[in-house]
């Protein structure tokens, strides 16, 4: 006997405002991070199924949305669509709802969180063969000097983080070079380092760059240019350095055309950046198809998403062979979800139960709503 249908019945939304442990120092495009600032998405169905999304807005500069407009956006009605959607039938990409970013995704995970739930499967199950049982994560460091990097990294290497990205594009690059080759000189041989210099610099000082890197065992150097200056990512990769693209890379269009124009080795998914799962994983197919490699990579993200993130990277065969970005959780000083729990030695591993597998430890804080949609509410938790 088939199970009986499950529609979207009700949502809520609700605003989650979570301070970093420590601000987070990008480049002089981004200047500094001190909270985590998302939505969160809550689903219910007719046959009483729950389903979880979150939304990452990146701001601006980077994904083109704010909390602020998104949730300008959620008061419109945006999520409206989704009344009486089927889940059997979801197809994110071809939904009535935005065609990619934050809200999209925020969405999309949350059908695929309650359509796991639906058939007994965790999410990955229903995307694709598992590849990875787990995953080894990479740390960041905000753009500094190489004794800031150096505080951060010494004792990560002993919780046994093996990959760090240093973030840049904020400095002369006389100065990061100098940074990047003490930090190096500090490193155990079997730790990995990147660089994410986030749009920062100009065409001229990323040759710079890349020009002083040759010989250094860079895995990879992230956004060096501004996102639409293809032609100048093309140009760099004649220094043989790995190029990856994240600001340049918002949706699976952008895949194809950075692939036509030969303008990256590694593309960095981020899933609430990117729209979703399957747009996501429709990005990592194109990608395999050309035999280059994804990176799994994250705003600063709460569970809901590290968790949706991590299903996706279980499925995609052709990631990279070092860090990925896992870590988002252990930065906040608080969160919605058990995520953390999953994280150990440095890797990654997913339980095994259906839906997104994870447990809503505040669910009772984000049920205060009713059945019905209402404006959202706005939960700050304090540091």
């Amino acid at each position: 006997m088939s199970a009986p249908a499950s529609q979207v019945i009700a949502y809520d939304v609700y605003r989650v405002r979570i301070p970093l442990v420590t601000p987070y120092h990008l480049s002089k495009v981004y200047g500094t991070l001190t909270h985590s600032d998302v939505l969160i998405l809550r689903i219910e169905t007719s046959t009483g199924l729950v389903g979880w999304g979150e939304a990452d807005p990146g701001g601006i500069r980077f994904t083109g949305d704010t909390p602020e407009s998104t949730m300008q956006e959620v008061h419109r009605g945006v999520f409206q669509p989704i009344l009486g959607q089927e889940l059997n039938n979801w197809k994110g990409p071809q939904s009535p709802l935005p065609t990619g970013g934050s809200l999209a995704a925020a969405c999309d995970v949350a059908m695929h969180d309650a359509l796991g739930h639906y058939h007994q499967k965790p999410v990955w199950e229903l995307l694709g063969t598992r590849h990875h049982q787990k995953l080894e994560l990479l740390w960041p460091t905000s753009s500094g000097t190489a004794s800031d990097d150096l505080a951060v990294i010494q004792p990560k290497l002993s919780e046994g983080f093996r990959t760090f990205m240093l973030k840049m594009g904020d400095k002369p690059i006389l100065e990061e070079l100098g940074r990047l080759k003490q930090v190096f000189a500090a490193l155990p041989k079997d730790a990995h380092l990147m660089t994410d210099a986030n749009q920062g610099w100009t065409r001229e000082e990323a040759k710079e760059f890349f020009q002083n890197v040759q010989d250094l065992p860079l895995v990879l150097v992230e956004q060096p240019l501004v996102a639409d200056d293809l032609e100048g990512l093309n140009d760099l990769r004649q220094y043989g350095v790995p190029i990856s693209v994240d600001e340049s890379l918002q949706n699976p269009e952008n895949a194809r055309e950075i692939i036509a124009k030969g303008a990256a080795d590694i593309f960095s998914i981020k899933i609430s950046k990117n729209g979703g799962l399957l747009r996501g994983l429709e990005i990592g197919k194109a990608v395999e198809a050309d035999n280059k490699r994804v990176m799994m990579n994250s705003m600063i993200e709460l569970g809901i998403t590290q968790s949706a993130s991590l299903h996706l990277g279980t499925v995609l065969p052709n990631l990279v062979p070092f860090g990925h970005a896992y870590m988002s959780t252990l930065r906040m000083s608080d969160d919605v979800t058990d995520f953390s729990d999953w994280i150990q030695s440095g890797t990654v591993r997913l339980p095994e139960a259906p839906g997104s597998n994870i447990n809503m430890v505040r669910a009772p804080i984000c049920q205060l709503a009713t059945r019905v949609f209402i404006p959202p509410t706005e939960l700050i938790m304090a540091s």
